[in-house]
């Protein structure tokens, strides 16, 4: 005979208070309850191994508590520590976070936010790779809050939380120009990405202004575009970067590339090629993901504060959730140089 389900009723009558103090007290409601009943009530729900109905309540409520959040892949690192900030979020105000990965597929992401739709979750946190604006207002006007984090969409006026690529960009050519390199290489996936496009614009108007223009002969960019339809990741994408970078005998005596993971498959080849890292090549990456200091050299590159911007994106959809009145927040998330061993100081900066 199986076990009967215990009740708000038998937590009420454990705890000696009403049904709606146990419900103020487990849904956490603005009701104030003074904190020994909420102690006790606690207590009682402990013991009796109490379990909270979230499929009855949202049906009741009309509110599911969940948070859909869409992200391009989980392979890179830098992506598993937004996550950390969202679900710490999320969490901590009663939500639960649904995961949900695009694999880099502009129709595969707007599939999911279907999917999400029909799944009514309260709220939204997109990573986007489409610069398709006019979908996700179709979107918000279908009722449905939205966050775009990571990736911007331009014109976009809803709630973001983004990064200033274009400045990182200018601030990995600055600290290269600083460091005493003028023949400067820059390796990307193709610029199908708003980030990756900011990233070079900035980098190539750093350059202009220091007087040393950037000469496209030192632009390599990878043909692939699905790492996952030839079986390869960013990595493999590095090493055939640094490939091209190597049959080309470019002359330049520092690399830019897109990411970290990037960055370690590029400094790899170079040194199968013979290349020593950073004294022929110095190289510079993007992220500060956690593996960029154990890496061999520690890896110099542009910090994109990944936890605080899943942390912040959360946050932001949780009060449009509760408010949605409110005025658009956008937040631009600012980069910064995290000096390691990769990058050879040619000469020294002047003080």
């Amino acid at each position: 005979m199986s076990k009967k389900r215990v009740t708000i009723t038998d937590v009420a009558k454990k705890a000696g208070v009403s049904i709606a103090t146990v419900s103020r007290v487990i849904n956490d409601t603005d009701y104030h309850v003074n904190d020994e009943l909420r102690e006790r009530v606690a207590a009682a729900a402990k013991e009796l191994q109490y379990m909270p109905n979230f499929f009855g309540r949202s049906l009741k409520s009309g509110k599911s508590r969940d948070i859909g959040v869409i992200l391009p892949s989980m392979v890179n690192p830098f992506y598993s520590e937004v996550i950390a900030g969202v679900e710490k979020e999320c969490r901590s105000a009663g939500y639960n976070p649904i995961i949900c990965t695009s694999s880099n597929k502009p129709d595969k992401e707007k599939e999911l936010i279907r999917l999400l739709q029909g799944k009514c979750v309260e709220g939204m946190l997109i990573s986007t790779i489409n610069d398709d604006s006019d979908f996700i207002r179709k979107i918000i006007g279908a009722d449905t809050n939205i966050v775009i984090f990571d990736q911007p969409i331009p014109d976009f006026s809803g709630d973001s939380v983004t990064f200033d690529f274009y400045q990182a960009g200018m601030l990995s050519a600055q600290y290269l120009v600083n460091s005493g390199h003028t023949c400067i290489a820059f390796l990307s996936a193709p610029f199908e990405r708003f980030s990756r496009r900011a990233v070079y614009s900035g980098f190539c108007d750093a350059l202009s202004k220091s007087g040393d223009a950037f000469q496209k002969k030192n632009l390599f960019i990878s043909k692939v575009k699905d790492f996952k339809k030839v079986g390869i990741d960013e990595f493999e994408n590095g090493r055939r970067l640094a490939k091209m970078f190597l049959k080309a005998h470019c002359p330049a005596t520092a690399i830019v590339t897109i990411n970290d993971i990037t960055a370690f498959g590029i400094i790899q080849e170079l040194v199968r090629g013979g290349c020593r890292v950073p004294e022929d090549v110095s190289v510079i990456g993007f992220d500060n993901i956690n593996f960029s200091a154990m890496f061999s050299p520690a890896l110099t590159t542009i910090s994109q504060p990944s936890f605080e911007m899943g942390t912040m994106a959360a946050r932001v959809l949780i009060e449009r959730i509760k408010d949605r009145n409110k005025n658009s927040t956008q937040i631009l998330m600012k980069p910064a140089i995290v000096e390691r061993e990769s990058v050879k100081k040619l000469t020294e900066p002047s003080k």
